[in-house]
């Protein structure tokens, strides 16, 4: 029996077709349409350096290396550094869809400010009987981590 020989040109085709393979399996993540689910994510990423909270006429705000709470009348349980805390501990979950029993009355809007962001993260919480839910970049999510009262004391009953 004879053997054949593969031409160089034959061989230069099944190299090429073999590249072109590779290409598009390492990039098949690229070439698939990506889902647009939320991911869960903290409140705070780590990296970031908080400079203020702002809700309504109360403030927590950076004041050299410690922090303060303005606007309140009296000092609620939850000490400044506590509050920084409980945002930096609060992560979001995600959730399939919009809750269905939320009560938009009752939703607290809130801007967090971050070094080197020009516009503020802003936060809509709609606290519920079982969970809190925020809305954030228009996708839902419910808080984990922490507590609506120890995010926003001055809120607190």
């Amino acid at each position: 029996m004879a053997k054949k020989r593969v031409s160089s040109k034959a061989m230069n085709n099944v190299v090429i077709f073999a590249m072109l393979f590779m290409i598009a399996l390492f990039n098949l993540d690229a070439l698939l349409p990506a889902t647009n689910k939320p991911q869960a994510r903290p409140l705070i990423a780590p990296n970031e350096y908080l400079l203020r909270i702002e809700q309504d006429n109360f403030k927590l705000e950076r004041a050299g290396q410690s922090w303060r709470q303005i606007g309140l009348s009296q000092q609620p349980a939850t000490s400044a550094g506590q509050q920084v805390l409980a945002w930096q501990q609060g992560y979001l979950e995600p959730v399939e869809q919009k809750p269905t029993t939320l009560n938009t009355q009752l939703a607290y809007i809130v801007v967090v400010w971050l070094a080197g962001k020009p516009n503020g993260a802003v936060y809509a919480f709609y606290p519920d009987t079982n969970a809190t839910f925020v809305l954030f970049d228009d996708q839902w999510f419910t808080l984990e981590g922490t507590t609506i009262s120890q995010l926003l004391p001055w809120n607190a009953p």
